[in-house]
């Protein structure tokens, strides 16, 4: 009898894996034509998005420092239309996204090219190896690629977090 229940909860939970599986943005599929969709960093759709520096004690103003391991960005999939200036749209001829961070320090203005995804959910690291502000505010920007009518970028404000 104790076997029967074991064998029953291992299959409840393997049917709820699958659920949640469904239901991720990973199961939401390849990025195509006339789609509306959002930039996220680290977890968050909405500004500001925080990028942890490995930015350690006092700081003094205009220092940099390298993101912490473990951060991302992606492309999530909305279910409809919208006219919030924050949310992109793949236009007619888009099949991917990419992403840039774009970093403005006066009038010097980088942009950093993170990757390229065709797939909603995809997570792009973002390099410890990129010298960015320990503390600050930036730009990620998601791209439909290639550009067609109608595309729109989506804009998503990060802040730079350096830690305590």
């Amino acid at each position: 009898m104790i076997r029967v229940r074991n064998t029953a909860s291992l299959g409840l939970a393997a049917a709820f894996a699958a659920v949640l599986a469904a239901a991720s943005p990973a199961a939401a599929g390849s990025i195509g034509p006339n789609q509306y969709f959002a930039g996220d960093v680290n977890g968050h759709a909405s500004s500001p998005a925080p990028i942890g520096m490995g930015c350690f004690g006092p700081v003094t103003p205009g220092e940099s420092g390298h993101p912490l391991a473990g951060q991302y960005a992606e492309v999530v999939p909305l279910p409809a239309a919208t006219t919030k200036a924050d949310v992109g749209y793949t236009g007619s001829t888009a099949s991917a996204v990419s992403i840039s961070l774009i970093v403005t320090n006066g009038t010097i203005v980088r942009v950093i090219p993170l990757g390229t995804v065709a797939d909603y959910g995809t997570k792009v690291p973002i390099p410890t190896t990129l010298t960015l502000p320990c503390y600050g505010s930036a730009e990620a920007v998601f791209a439909p690629t290639p550009s067609g009518v109608g595309a729109r970028n989506a804009t998503l404000t990060v802040d730079f977090v350096g830690q305590p």
